[in-house]
């Protein structure tokens, strides 16, 4: 006798088998969520919850719609007749996850490739992801309104569409900016298209234009952030002007940790145009052997009177690090990356290049000095979000478990496993005025959440052993999101010939 498509789901939640998910194709598991309207009721399991509190074992947690009805002792809550039983004895939950760094880019060659990431990041537990600007914006944000409205599964996005950059872009799709006029003009367009926020890149955009740029923003509710122009303003400068988040510690905070930031800034500018321009390495290197921690200290404590948020991106530094040293074709998600992504990461035929030893061992003095900034960061009150730098040319960062290895740096950098899992969970929604209905595990929320086979209390890299993930309140079974990884891997190799 044939199964309702109902009978179908019910028996893949219960049975926990791969038969149901193997047969069906990415569309037909939408229609299979859009059929779970009973309640999920998972019980015994442990409720990691993200407020900071210890974990709960031995409860029972009820989801009705797309909500968190009911967090109780095992066995005390009574459950309805319809709910949808989910035994996760020996099983940890906590919320999704959020990449607050990515980047959906490329060209329009590389939108089947930028397209297959949204299955890999809900395969890693990431339910929410935002876009840090690029060149197919059109086509993210229509993706952002077809996961919006469930035509199209996929983490929510959030995005800055282009960057705003200076007038000889760095980037394909950015809008340049000459003068306050651009400026303001800039601003306009990328809130006219949809965008969440503003992402600065320009490294010189002059004092005015800075100001223009946070000005009409603020006229047109958007926040504005990104990388700082460094060669015109200090950190200081741009945390007073306005600036609400901050990516990339690694430069864009460590240089404001430097009583010497000016001068080095400004020997930046006075080599710009000679023979031997000043490198990333090198300035980051500078701002290193001059860290003073009690300056690191007072700019702290502006990050925190400003509420100007930091996405630190370790990862994306220590990939960059390995460049000609890893042999990232052995990379069990090697399978998932599309040829045309997969050339932009190639050091031979991308934008990036492995580093000199000699540059290596300048980093090393960078990261060290980064790793003090992050604890004194947490320390201190200043609010840090998890974000991978994943993206066409960014070499390496695979999708997901790039996010996963920056919860594992920031431990590693003295934060706490729970402050980790805060950077991806309650920290975002804190960030986005979103918190009191979302990014904890606790009743009245929304029900994206991810469920763990081990404690990532105990060690954060259990955060990516994921047995389940829960989107608005509609379970992905480690069956269905075992299907969607295979469906990526088969499209994959299709385009690889």
């Amino acid at each position: 006798m044939l199964l309702s498509r109902r009978d179908l789901l019910r028996k893949s939640l219960t049975l926990g088998t791969a038969t149901v998910s193997a047969n069906f194709a990415p569309s037909l598991l939408l229609d299979l969520l859009a059929a779970q309207t009973d309640p999920l009721a998972f019980t015994n399991v442990t409720v990691i919850d993200a407020t900071g509190a210890p974990a709960l074992p031995g409860r029972t947690v009820v989801v009705v719609g797309d909500r968190i009805e009911t967090i109780g002792k095992f066995r005390e809550v009574k459950l309805s007749k319809n709910a949808t039983v989910i035994d996760a004895s020996g099983k940890y939950m906590i919320p999704g996850l959020w990449d607050m760094h990515a980047h959906f880019r490329g060209g329009a060659d590389l939108i089947p490739d930028n397209e297959a990431w949204l299955s890999i990041f809900l395969a890693y537990g990431i339910t929410g992801v935002r876009e840090m600007g690029g060149d197919i914006p059109e086509t993210v944000f229509r993706w952002r309104a077809e996961i919006a409205n469930g035509t199209r599964l996929g983490p929510r996005i959030l995005s800055s569409g282009p960057k705003l950059d200076g007038p000889k872009p760095d980037w394909p799709g950015s809008i340049p900016i000459t003068d306050v006029a651009s400026a303001r003009a800039a601003v306009d367009k990328v809130k006219s298209m949809g965008a969440d926020f503003v992402k600065i890149y320009s490294r010189d955009f002059p004092p005015d234009v800075f100001a223009a740029i946070v000005d009409e923003a603020r006229k047109q509710g958007l926040s504005v952030g990104g990388h700082l122009p460094f060669m015109t303003m200090t950190t200081r400068d741009a945390i007073n002007g306005g600036i609400r988040f901050i990516e990339h510690a690694s430069l864009f905070v460590l240089g404001g940790c430097s009583r010497s930031e000016k001068q080095i800034d400004d020997e930046v500018v006075a080599r710009r145009e000679s023979k031997t321009p000043m490198s990333w390495v090198e300035l980051m290197y500078d701002y290193a052997q001059t860290f003073d921690e009690d300056w690191a200290r007072e700019l702290t404590g502006e990050l925190v009177q400003h509420d100007v948020w930091v996405t630190p991106t370790l990862a994306a530094m220590k990939g960059n690090e390995s460049l000609g040293r890893v042999d990232y074709e052995q990379h069990p998600d090697r399978k998932y990356i599309f040829p045309g992504i997969w050339k932009t990461w190639d050091p031979k035929t991308g934008l990036r290049h492995p580093f000199r030893d000699d540059q290596l061992e300048q980093l090393k003095l960078a990261d060290e000095k980064t790793a003090t900034l992050i604890k004194l960061m947490q320390t201190r009150g200043v609010g840090l979000l998890a974000g991978s730098d994943s993206g066409a040319t960014n070499s390496y960062r695979f999708p997901g478990w790039t996010l996963h290895e920056e919860l594992k740096l920031l431990v590693e950098s003295g934060l706490s496993p729970t402050e980790a899992l805060q950077a991806a969970t309650r920290n975002p929604a804190r960030f986005l005025g979103e918190l009191p209905r979302s990014g904890t595990v606790e009743e009245g929320k929304t029900a994206n959440l991810t469920l763990l086979t081990a404690n990532p209390l105990e060690d954060i890299r259990n955060s990516k052993k994921i047995d389940a993930v829960v989107l608005k309140g509609k379970i992905l079974s480690r069956a269905d999101l075992d299907h969607m990884l295979e469906d990526v891997a088969t499209k994959a190799a299709a385009a690889n010939g």
